[in-house]
């Protein structure tokens, strides 16, 4: 059964598949670095906030930080100064059929479109003219105990926040820049799939949303999630985890 598990389907599936990726002799500190993670911790960081794939075309994460839905939004997205700090320098109407731009967005990303959804508080969605959706959503966590595991020793409202990004129809390899490596756009599932460079833009962006609620509630933001701002050490993994998702 255990070789039925396939990376991306979850936390402990992702562990699992790293762990078989391992020679007998290594330790788990050793397994890491050679997917260029820091160590077992920021491993295990990594794993556990991946992406989830939702369909071919698809990728959905999760963070939970402290705050009240309502506050974060108010926070970090209604604030343009820092609604840009995670969102890759936004500059956006924040209304129904507002546009938006994300000049700091990466090859292969949408860089414009518009918002067509809209509730403050809840859920924004941005939507490219090639047919790409970004959608960012929020929901009361306080009840749960996982939200109560991811932020420790806190006793206020948790936020849950998702944020779930679709590509366009057909969707092909971006031209390569020269700045850019064969890994970061590599497109392991084919046309229509994300290329890896992007789940690792969007999973540090959603890490940066994270650590950047943790900041404003002056919580302690444990150290080995930084492991989600480090975009070498992400594309690496996401190469590795892309390509054996599509290939099972």
């Amino acid at each position: 059964m255990a070789e039925d598990i396939l990376p991306l389907k979850g936390t402990i599936a992702n562990l699992n598949w790293f762990d078989r990726q391992r020679k007998h002799y290594e330790t788990p500190d050793q397994i890491a670095r050679r997917f260029r993670l820091p160590d077992d911790a920021g491993m295990r960081a990594f794993c556990g906030g991946a992406a989830a794939v939702q369909g071919r075309d698809t990728v959905q994460f999760i963070r939970r930080a402290p705050g009240t839905p309502d506050g974060t939004w108010s926070s970090l997205f209604a604030d343009p100064a820092n609604a840009a700090l995670w969102l890759f320098g936004v500059d956006w109407e924040l209304r129904p059929d507002g546009k938006f731009e994300l000049p700091q967005a990466s090859e292969g990303m949408a860089r414009e479109g518009r918002i067509t959804e809209l509730e403050p508080g809840r859920l924004v969605a941005l939507s490219s003219p090639s047919g790409g959706v970004t959608r960012f959503e929020m929901q009361d966590a306080s009840g749960s105990a996982r939200a109560r595991r991811d932020v420790p020793n806190y006793a206020g409202p948790i936020t849950e926040f998702r944020l779930t990004d679709r590509v366009p129809e057909g969707a092909g390899v971006p031209d390569q820049l020269h700045e850019t490596t064969s890994e970061r756009i590599a497109q392991p599932g084919g046309a229509g799939t994300h290329c890896v460079g992007v789940v690792a833009d969007w999973h540090r962006a959603a890490t940066l949303f994270q650590q950047l609620a943790f900041a404003e509630a002056k919580q302690y933001w444990p150290p080995e999630l930084a492991v989600g701002l480090d975009l070498e050490a992400l594309v690496a993994a996401y190469a590795k985890l892309l390509a054996a998702y599509h290939a099972g």
